[in-house]
């Protein structure tokens, strides 16, 4: 985050670089339109001035009869240079050659130093080309945007100018070079630039406060993961210590013999199956991973027989109507018993508790294909298709308006659906709201598995 937001100033610095050259660029080509403008008007005003006080009859400085053309000599020193600061703040020579008059109009200036050169004797240098363009400027400022602008001159060798400055002028009459600069450039152009400043700034706050959002969020959540696991861990160790008590308790009475009827020991085998089952899932949440399977070769209907004979109890207690059927056979697969045990008693009970008031069960187990299919069907609540893909998500359960009449935590089906995985099958739902679930599992057969399926463990 610190590097993105490191990252977004610089890029913000180098766009607001770009337009703050833009920005001198225009004021330099701003500074030249004026300066050119207004030298012009001064020199066609001094001009024309001169003009109407020359002799009607001839020139009185070139001896020319009227009528004929005026003939000067123009000469241009460009031997000069020109030291100027740039808008990086590095020190440029530019030579005086760069400024040509090509398109200066040398010749009204030129034209203006003759005609000033009369037979009157008047000093040229006393009239100040620099000043009379500098009021012409004022003049023509009638919204003081030029009020802070000087005109500078300078007669040969090096200047260093650091202000925004215009296309050099030649003062033919002072020889000297002028031109307009601007000494509070730096504000004028943070003030056009004061907007993307802001922009960028604001940009640059609303990023940051965004990640410091986030991470101030990841950084709670980690937090609480931690404390969920601590209470998670602490829990199932506290739920260790009864089940191996209870577990103890069943292996004494079934090797003491005190319980002689063959009704008793069918539920003492169901106790000790419930109670291996019960300290399988405790482990898998104490580790908190996917349940590690040790493959070998399964009978998924003999499974399937033992876990509908364990959960008899259930069924009886709610009146449940359960149905087993079976097409063709030979339901080997590559499986581990106790995780497929826990698929089958998950869907099972699932079943089982959101079916109606009179439960309705119905398993079909079926080999076709090279595979083995298991569908079990209710006549629940059903699902509404939207949940479909949701409902194997870890910790996810269907929304039930804020209520939940059956209790759960949202792992059941998820464990189901990573056993599943790990057989290398898949499992698919079929339902509607209101119309029952039925859930198909299949799985690949044991001839069909592939080969880095073996009897050890293929995890």
């Amino acid at each position: 985050m610190i590097f993105s937001l490191v990252l977004l100033g610089i890029l913000e610095y180098l766009w607001l670089r770009n337009e703050y050259n833009n920005s001198y660029r225009d004021m330099e080509e701003k500074l030249s339109h004026v300066m050119f403008s207004s030298m012009r008007d001064v020199e066609d005003s001094l001009i024309f001035s001169k003009l109407s006080t020359l002799p009607t009859h001839q020139n009185a400085h070139q001896g020319q009869l009227k009528g004929e053309p005026l003939r000067f000599n123009i000469v241009v020193n460009t031997e000069d240079s020109l030291m100027t600061i740039d808008n990086c703040g590095f020190e440029r020579r530019i030579q005086k050659t760069d400024y040509k008059f090509k398109s200066r109009h040398p010749v009204r200036g030129m034209l203006l130093q003759e005609l000033t050169a009369d037979t009157t004797g008047h000093d040229t240098s006393l009239i100040n080309i620099g000043a009379m363009v500098m009021t012409q400027i004022r003049l023509a400022d009638s919204t003081g945007e030029y009020a802070g602008y000087k005109v500078i001159s300078w007669q040969s060798g090096d200047t260093v100018i650091r202000e925004v400055m215009s296309k050099p002028q030649y003062d033919v009459l002072a020889d000297k070079k002028i031109a307009l600069i601007n000494p509070g450039y730096k504000a004028d152009i943070f003030g056009d630039l004061l907007p993307h400043m802001s922009f960028a700034l604001f940009m640059w706050i609303m990023v940051g406060a965004a990640f410091y959002y986030i991470w101030k969020n990841l950084r709670q959540q980690i937090q609480l993961n931690a404390l969920r696991d601590e209470f998670v861990g602490n829990i199932t160790h506290e739920l260790k210590t009864p089940i191996t008590t209870v577990g103890v308790a069943l292996e004494s009475l079934n090797i003491s013999g005190d319980l002689q009827s063959a009704h008793s020991r069918k539920y003492l085998e169901i106790c000790k199956s419930e109670l291996n089952r019960l300290s399988m899932l405790v482990e898998r949440i104490l580790h908190s991973r996917s349940p590690q399977l040790h493959y070998e070769q399964l009978d998924v209907k003999l499974v399937l027989e033992e876990v509908m004979d364990h959960m008899k109890v259930q069924f009886d207690k709610k009146h449940a109507d359960v149905s087993f059927q079976q097409t063709g056979d030979g339901f080997v697969i590559s499986g581990d018993k106790a995780h497929m045990s826990g698929v089958f008693y998950n869907l099972l009970d699932n079943a089982l508790k959101y079916s109606t008031e009179h439960p309705v069960i119905s398993v079909q187990l079926t080999r076709n294909n090279g595979t083995v299919r298991c569908d079990i069907a209710d006549n629940g609540i059903g699902i509404d298709p939207h949940y479909h893909e949701k409902i194997f998500e870890k910790l996810y359960r269907v929304p039930q308006q804020n209520r939940h009449d059956v209790k759960g935590h949202g792992l059941g089906l998820s464990y189901v659906a990573d056993v599943v995985r790990q057989h290398h099958g898949k499992i698919d739902l079929v339902s509607e709201r209101g119309n029952g679930a039925t859930f198909t599992m299949t799985i690949p057969a044991w001839k069909d598995t592939p080969n880095q399926i073996s009897l050890t463990n293929l995890n």
